[in-house]
């Protein structure tokens, strides 16, 4: 019994693990549209918004916490589509 259980659950998994990659391409226009969105001038203008109202905020409260905050969200909107297309592409 316990190793039909252990085969059964082996099975399930390497099952699983074969259809993971397969995807529809229904969605691949919009990716392809977001993706673009964010690694091309309106992630760059948004990453810059995201700096010049982090700035006004440091400046009126007098603190560059603001600052500090806005900064990591502008990177993190420049790297993230980089590393979303390292994850999804990787092969193990």
């Amino acid at each position: 019994m316990k190793k039909n259980l252990t085969l059964l659950f082996t099975l399930g998994l390497a099952s699983s693990v074969a259809f993971a990659g397969q995807t529809g391409t229904e969605f691949q226009d919009l990716y392809d549209l977001v993706h673009d969105w964010a690694t091309g001038y309106l992630g760059r203008a948004i990453a810059l918004i995201f700096l010049l109202v982090g700035l006004g905020v440091g400046i009126v409260r007098g603190s560059v916490m603001g600052a500090v905050g806005c900064l990591a969200a502008a990177m993190c909107l420049l790297i993230a589509p980089s590393v979303v297309e390292g994850i999804l592409t990787a092969v193990i």
